[in-house]
């Protein structure tokens, strides 16, 4: 079993920063990319999130904070600066930029975008998924 798990880890990540291979693979998630959480963009995605906590829970959507220098994983861990930053590496995301990523199994993008998105697309597009 322990060899099946290392296989799969070692061939089959699709060179997944190694922080996000550590979360359930099932998930659905937001991942937030903002400088800082002070920006505007990032508190108003923030807002839009925390509207809808059982739909969230119903979808189950966890919320990735990445920041410029740091972040936190959706049950409050902190990320490290050099944890981001191989997060907007996989992702093509610059640092001092805004940027809202939905994604599926496997950390795979389904859906991106540079500005907040609506509560309603988001469960949308996690419900086409499934």
């Amino acid at each position: 079993m322990i060899i099946i798990f290392f296989y799969v880890i070692v061939f089959f990540q699709d060179d997944l920063p190694f922080i996000l291979s550590t979360y359930d693979q099932n998930t659905n998630a937001v991942i937030i990319f903002a400088p800082d959480n002070r920006s505007d963009l990032y508190g108003q995605s923030i807002s839009r999130l925390t509207k809808d906590p059982f739909g969230l829970d119903k979808r189950n959507i966890v919320i990735f904070e990445i920041f410029t220098t740091g972040g936190l994983g959706p049950g409050g861990e902190s990320l490290s600066e050099e944890q981001v930053t191989s997060i907007r590496q996989h992702y093509n995301i610059n640092g001092g930029e805004f940027s809202e990523i939905l994604v599926t199994k496997n950390f795979k993008e389904i859906y991106k975008s540079d500005i907040p998105i609506e509560i309603k697309e988001i469960f949308q597009s996690f419900d086409l998924v499934e």
